[in-house]
């Protein structure tokens, strides 16, 4: 009651902190996935879900055929560097250089291999910036099975004016409905709090109305690009977001009369607290086994 005369409510999974009550022995009953939290607290807003609802049936996305098939949609995300942007996990460019996006590219036929079995699929592009966008878009051009590169036309981009909120939901509403996300973040391991607000979105499916076969019960397999875990580049990553860390003060700051909490939480070897490179699978080739989590 309190929010009804905010139009907008924000709310951050930078500072997650759930993952505390998950292995804390005095918690009461299960905690749920972030998604599921989520889903408990908040739901899209009317603007953001008519768009996005407006965006699927323009584009045809998920329309079934006579035999009760779809065309699957492969969700890329491109977090690149923005002015006046916080330092958070920095992105160090507006858009991609010419070998990022290879590998870009080379990461999401494989993930198209792996996932959907060489089908005809189409690709939904999001970035934060209008340069990253077009590179993705020009650089998928060709792509083998790819049948259309399917975009929002007139956002707005700044997410602090009503308009640019309102685009940067419906773009995380449809990505939701993805079969594959393929995500990316400029310089980076690949930290970004829109991608795991698309992965949490999967848990609500009232705003879709008749579009039924889109309807989804969790996160759709992630993929990460990034050069800065090894000498791979192509991983599969954790849905979940990551808690923040708590614990780079330092163990003089975590250590309390019960013990360390936060070492206690490091062991029990969660994927949300995968910071950095932790928690990426390696993904050698296309058909094979995937490499050990980092």
């Amino acid at each position: 009651e309190t929010l009804q005369s905010h139009p907008i409510v924000t709310v951050s999974s930078n500072m997650y902190f759930s993952e505390i009550l998950r292995v804390n022995p005095n918690t009461q009953g299960p905690v749920g996935k972030f998604g599921e939290q989520l889903a408990e607290m908040f739901s899209p807003g009317k603007a953001s879900a008519e768009r996005a609802l407006s965006f699927l049936r323009a584009t045809g996305w998920g329309k079934l055929d006579w035999w009760g098939n779809s065309v699957p949609v492969v969700a890329v995300h491109v977090r690149a560097r923005e002015e006046g942007e916080d330092n958070d996990d920095w992105p160090t460019a507006a858009a991609p250089d010419v070998a990022l996006l290879g590998k870009l590219r080379n990461c999401l036929e494989t993930a198209v291999t792996r996932e959907l079995g060489g089908k005809t699929f189409d690709v939904f592009v999001a970035a934060t910036t209008e340069a990253a966008r077009t590179a993705v878009v020009n650089k998928l051009q060709g792509t083998p099975g790819l049948r259309n590169v399917l975009m929002m036309k007139d956002l707005g981009r700044n997410r602090k004016e009503e308009s640019g909120a309102i685009d940067a939901m419906a773009e995380a509403l449809l990505i939701s409905r993805a079969d594959v996300f393929v995500r990316l973040v400029v310089g980076t391991s690949g930290f970004s709090t829109f991608a795991f607000l698309s992965n949490a979105l999967t848990y609500q499916n009232d705003w879709l109305q008749d579009k039924l076969s889109l309807k989804r019960k969790g996160p759709p397999p992630n993929y990460l690009v990034t050069e800065d875990c090894g000498k791979n580049d192509c991983f599969v990553a954790p849905t979940e977001v990551r808690m923040a860390n708590i614990g780079w003060h330092g163990k003089q700051f975590t250590t309390r009369s019960c013990g360390d909490p936060v070492a206690l939480i490091e062991r029990s070897g969660s994927s949300q607290l995968a910071l950095g490179c932790r928690g990426l699978r390696p993904v050698h080739t296309p058909a094979g086994p995937l490499g050990d989590e980092l």
